[in-house]
Order: C-alpha cells, then sequence, then structure tokens
C-alpha cells in the first residue's frame, strides 16, 4: 500500500509538470546498476523464536549490516507517456550480517555473542518513476531465495537452511545517489530435535520435526545508482 500511494503521487505530479511542456529522456535517465549499503533491524517474531518463551528474553538483535549489488532491466526504452518506466529488478548479490546477544539470565555479566548471516538473489518487478528532473522513485517487489548460516556457528542452528523471501520497498534517488527502504519477509525451515525418556527400556528416544524460523526485517540503504 505504501508503494501504491507513493506512486500515485509521484504520477500526479509528473502530470502536472508535462503540461509545462515535455523534455527528452535518455537511456541512462533511468539509472540501472546499483550498489547499496544499509542497516537491517530484525522483528520481534525472530526474537519470539529465539527465546521461545523460556529463556527469559536472554536473546537480543542488535542492528545488522546489508549490501546489494544489482541492476535494472527495463522492458522499454522510452518513459510511457514520459513519465515513467516498467521492468524488472535484479539483485545479484544480496548479503546481510545480522549479530545476535545471548545474555544469561541467571548471570547478567556473563554474554555470548553469535551471528546469523544470510546470502542470496533477488528478482522481481520495478516500477520507476521521474516526477521532477533530476529526481526518482521506484517501487519494487521483489523475491529471494535465501541461504542462512553462522559464521560463529551458532549453537543448534544446523549448517545451512534455505527460505523463499519477499522483499517490497521503494527506491529514492536524486541523480546517481539512492535511499532505499524495504521489508523482508519470510521463514527458514530446520529440523527440530527432542527427546522423551522411555521407562520401559531406560533410554530416551530422539524425535524430530519439521519447524520454521520466522525472519522478517526493516531495511534502509543507501547507495549509488548509475548507468
Amino acid at each position: 500500500m505504501l508503494c501504491i500511494a507513493f506512486g500515485t503521487l509521484f504520477f500526479a505530479q509528473a502530470q502536472q509538470a508535462t503540461v509545462v511542456g515535455q523534455r527528452q529522456y535518455s537511456e541512462p535517465d533511468f539509472g540501472k546498476f546499483y550498489l547499496r549499503f544499509g542497516a537491517s533491524f530484525l522483528n520481534n517474531d525472530f526474537l519470539k523464536q529465539l527465546n521461545d518463551g523460556e529463556l527469559d528474553d536472554a536473546y537480543s538483535a542488535p542492528t545488522g549490516l546489508n549490501f546489494e549489488l544489482g541492476k535494472y532491466f527495463f522492458m522499454h526504452s522510452e518513459p510511457i507517456a514520459g513519465l515513467f518506466k516498467v521492468g524488472l529488478d535484479a539483485s545479484f548479490l544480496s548479503l546481510g550480517y545480522n549479530p545476535v546477544t545471548w545474555n544469561d539470565p541467571d548471570d547478567p555479566d556473563y554474554t555470548e555473542k553469535t551471528d546469523l548471516t544470510t546470502v542470496g538473489v533477488k528478482l522481481g518487478p520495478v516500477i520507476s518513476f521521474n516526477p521532477l528532473e533530476n529526481f526518482y522513485a521506484d517501487a519494487f517487489v521483489k523475491l529471494a531465495p535465501t541461504i542462512l548460516t553462522s559464521m560463529s556457528e551458532m549453537e543448534d542452528l544446523e549448517e545451512v537452511l534455505f527460505g523463499l523471501k519477499s522483499d517490497v520497498g521503494i527506491n529514492l534517488r536524486y541523480k546517481k545517489v539512492t535511499l532505499t527502504a524495504g521489508y523482508e519477509s519470510g521463514a527458514f525451515k530446520y529440523d527440530s530435535y527432542n527427546s522423551e525418556y522411555n521407562e520401559e527400556t531406560g533410554e530416551y528416544i530422539e524425535h524430530t520435526t519439521k519447524e520454521k524460523f520466522p525472519m522478517g526485517m526493516f531495511q534502509i540503504k543507501l547507495g549509488l545508482q548509475f548507468y
């Protein structure tokens, strides 16, 4: 809904601008190749999953980092009505580093630090508006096949988890400088192990269940975008 609202506003402004007169566009006007770097903020569902209601909010997630490299592939060279272009937004590489801190509920002075690291690609439609000279706004929706691992070998996390996430947001650009805000949602599947004591055999029986690990996050990025 946010993207639609922004798009409607920019479209209306651009229509007013075209009443005064049309200007000529060249292919580089709608910058296509981009580099973005920013901060990530994990949501509450992620923390609830980690704490599992039994750790007295022992886990916390400080601000993470993200990096993205990609390109727009527009379906036409000239803007529609001199206002906007439609195409595909392809992120060839999307990296995320999310620190996680565990505080021992029984010993406030004891802390362990670990991480959750993601590597993925993203692809989806983008609409690029040009309401004012040198100012652009891009609304995008992307699917993001992503793998999750831990460089510090987080306890109970399998070596690699896979998830299909989504990324929805808007990118604002003045000349070559960009500001991007988006929300990633999705979950990673993993095997949960637990054991049950069998009194007849005197042994523990292990059980495996399939679980989902939600990992939604808000991201904000600064970047460069050019031909």
